[in-house]
């Protein structure tokens, strides 16, 4: 899957380690500056999902209630 993030440097930083923390990141690109006099960046990921390890929950919050 590819991501990409766009907004000021320092919250795309925030933006992409809280985006590692949930999914593997297998690349990242540079900080690509946009277009004009803009002070924002784009950064893109290639990440891709891990398959929920055996009995583990499924559901984000880990309630297994149904």
């Amino acid at each position: 899957m590819k991501i990409r993030l766009t907004g000021p440097p320092a919250e795309v930083d925030t933006a992409a380690a809280r985006i590692a923390s949930v999914v593997t990141v297998l690349e990242t690109s540079r900080p690509y500056p946009r277009r004009g006099n803009s002070a924002l960046v784009s950064l893109y990921l290639d990440v891709t999902l891990d398959a929920p390890a055996e009995g583990a929950p499924t559901d984000p919050t880990g309630d297994t209630r149904r």
